[in-house]
């Protein structure tokens, strides 16, 4: 089968769609912000928007969505997810009123950790765990070459190791997810600690209380996954590649390589169109 494929990242740092060749090179590219609570339905709107504004969506036979959630039994019922409007929702029911070519979802975290190894930092790893730190927050571990999807195929929810026992016996908000998203900031400004950061370059009072926070988060979370796993390599992506030398110093204590992701926030969407492409081959055999 020749043809072109889209690959399509849902999550609340943007939505964002890629049109590739069999080759995986990158022919076309649209995004959108995340617009906020406003419905499964108008959510889906924006979506398809997206998708169908690739110019030649028309020419692909497949679409691959990554979507930051976990699913029930037959992988169709959304379990968990980072977006609001999506719990619950039958999400291939959604999805295919909407987009009229055959349709894949995967998970976010996944498709990331695909891409990178196909193309980025995890070419020649074995052994390596790719986290995404930003408005999203999960892990992806590569164990033997082979990327871990866990028994239910929901591994790599970091978002909810406790890092500060302290605050989450108070308040509950010691989660790794919601100290390194900021949650608690965003609810105050209207605003991530990313767009803070990316504003207020000057406002060295901010910006060290949050680069402070956010560094003791970070290395507590990614060290207890490092004597878990005991990897090679970690790989960060997301929204905090903006601000990535902020925190250098932080990912260096860790005592393991790091490297940024050399594919960026596109790293997602490419790994969706990878894995639509392979689940397609395996549908014409």
């Amino acid at each position: 089968m020749k043809g072109l494929i889209v690959g399509a990242s849902l999550g609340l740092g943007g939505i964002e769609a890629v049109l590739t060749d069999e080759e995986f090179n990158i022919l076309e590219r649209q995004e959108r912000p995340y617009p906020g609570k406003m419905g499964k339905e108008s959510f889906m709107v924006k979506v398809e928007k997206t998708i169908t504004s690739l110019p030649g969506y028309h020419k692909a036979y497949a679409v691959g969505f990554a979507i930051p959630a976990t699913f029930e039994g037959n992988g169709k019922k959304v379990y968990d997810c980072s977006i609001e409007e999506l719990k619950g929702s039958n999400i291939y029911q959604l999805l295919s009123k909407r987009i009229t070519l055959p349709i894949f979802v995967f998970r976010r975290n996944f498709c990331s950790l695909l891409a990178e190894q196909a193309f980025g930092a995890a070419k020649e790893a074995k052994n390596a765990v790719l986290v995404e730190i930003g408005r999203d927050v999960a892990a992806s571990f590569l164990i033997n070459g082979k990327i871990y999807r866990g028994s239910n195929n929901a591994a790599g929810e970091i978002a909810h190791l406790i890092v500060d026992i302290t605050r989450e016996k108070r308040n509950s908000v010691g989660e790794f997810g919601g100290l390194v998203q900021g949650e608690g900031i965003e609810a105050l400004t209207g605003k991530s600690v990313y767009q803070i950061l990316r504003e207020n370059p000057t406002s060295k009072l901010v910006n060290q209380q949050i680069v402070r926070d956010l560094k003791e988060s970070l290395l507590t979370g990614l060290y207890n996954v490092k004597l878990l796993l005991d990897p090679e390599l970690f790989i960060i992506s997301g929204d905090i590649l903006e601000n990535y030398s902020l925190f250098k110093t932080a990912f260096a204590d860790l005592g393991v390589k790091t490297e940024k992701s050399n594919l960026g926030k596109t790293s997602t969407a490419l790994g969706a169109a990878i894995a639509a492409y392979n689940q397609s081959q395996k549908v014409v055999k």
